[in-house]
């Protein structure tokens, strides 16, 4: 017995030699000498062992694709061993197959559900195929269990708000931050998020927070500056958007939000060689030509603001034309063209009818520079008419109506 078991032990022993050697090799980054010694091994007694050796190989060689061709051959021999599962799931997805690694992660998270690393890989493979109400299920499963985890937290966060959570995300971002501060992607999804909710003011706290950590980091100041933009929040947008182009490359867009910017906050002077700096670059863009329109307008430089408005007509989409007739009427106005006044302002009508305002001034337009009180009467008619319970200038124009009617009267007897 005991010579037949002595015979085992030297049977045995060469192949733990040789596993011991090949683990050696790898471990010291010999990786060429180690293939050898795993391609020898494979003619003699292939395993799923020594084909996982070899993917960790070809892993470390940065060879995703012999990698999984590795764990394929492993998991011939044991089809439902999770961490190969999992290691060829990742290798899938190094590759750019993504529908495979989560089929990869979903057999390894089924056949060893309490582990949480395993769900979490599964969760964030969803994620990766933008499969959003997956990736929120299996991240909620997960807090259930490990509500305290940073990492399954900040996947959690992006699943709740990618699947219209926000609140949620808020919550889960703002612990995540509490315990990792240094978290930059968090810092900029947690912006995100507070503009989907139209919270200016934490907008602009928690991109200042997020400020604090990372100085003047471009990616940030954008992403708050741009979110206030969006947010209306003009003022505070500026700050950010100056401290961005002190230091980095002046993007077209970034300088026509910051035109755009300064215009609103009553800074016509900066916004004008601003915008025209835009100009200059993009001589079609129907936007620049409309705020250097109201900006030259703000500044009573009617010709120029008629100039630009014209050009922001010719090549505005018809969604905008509205506002850019109407602008243009009220321009024509201040400058005392009233025919081109009234034809600018019928335009903004005829693209909106809605805007029943627009009626109204019309007709204080025909009957303030004494042009046509007969077309006046039949505006302020039209416009009550029109607008309803809806017209915000009614006594106005009852009380036009009255006296137009009367001085009409005397004027035809």
């Amino acid at each position: 017995m005991k010579q037949k078991t002595v015979i085992f032990i030297l049977l045995l022993l060469p192949f733990q030699l040789f596993a011991q050697t090949i683990d050696e090799l790898i471990l010291n980054k010999k990786y060429d000498k180690a293939l050898d010694y795993i391609s020898a091994q494979i003619q003699e007694k292939p395993d799923a062992g020594i084909y996982f050796k070899q993917a960790l190989v070809y892993r470390e060689l940065s060879n995703p694709m012999l990698a999984s061709k590795a764990l394929e051959a492993a998991l011939f021999y044991e089809p439902k061993n999770s961490l190969i599962l999992a290691d060829l799931g990742e290798n899938y997805a190094l590759l750019g197959n993504q529908y495979q690694s989560v089929e990869c992660f979903r057999q390894a998270a089924s056949l060893s559900p309490e582990n949480l690393s395993l769900q979490a890989k599964l969760g964030k493979a969803y994620i990766s195929i933008d499969d959003f109400q997956r990736a929120f299920q299996t991240f909620e499963t997960i807090y259930r269990v490990d509500s305290v985890n940073p990492y399954f937290n900040k996947q959690f966060a992006f699943s709740a708000f990618r699947t219209g959570k926000p609140d949620l995300a808020i919550r889960l971002y703002e612990k995540v931050i509490a315990e990792n501060p240094g978290d930059f992607t968090s810092h900029l999804n947690l912006i995100s998020v507070y503009k989907r909710k139209k919270d200016v003011g934490q907008v602009f706290s928690s991109g200042n927070r997020a400020l604090t950590i990372f100085p003047k980091n471009p990616t940030l100041l954008l992403r708050q500056a741009d979110a206030l933009f969006e947010l209306k929040d003009y003022e505070r947008a500026i700050v950010p958007y100056e401290s961005y182009l002190s230091e980095n490359d002046s993007t077209y867009e970034v300088l026509k939000n910051y035109g755009i910017a300064l215009y609103f906050f009553k800074k016509e002077q900066l916004a004008i060689p601003m915008l025209e700096k835009c100009y200059a670059m993009v001589p079609d863009d129907p936007f620049v030509h409309f705020y250097l329109g109201l900006a030259y307008k703000n500044m009573a430089d009617y010709e120029r603001s008629a100039e630009y408005l014209l050009a922001a007509i010719a090549c505005a989409q018809p969604v905008y034309m509205t506002e850019m007739y109407h602008h243009l009427g009220q321009v024509y106005g201040n400058n005392r063209e009233f025919e081109k006044s009234i034809e600018a302002l019928k335009k903004a009508y005829e693209f909106n009818n809605e805007r029943v305002e627009i009626l109204f001034e019309i007709a204080t337009t025909y009957e303030e520079f004494d042009f046509n009180k007969t077309m006046a009467l039949n505006y302020y008619s039209n416009y009550l008419k029109t607008a309803g319970e809806k017209a915000k200038n009614a006594n106005y124009a009852l009380d036009r109506l009255k006296k137009i009617k009367e001085d009409l009267f005397i004027e035809n007897k």
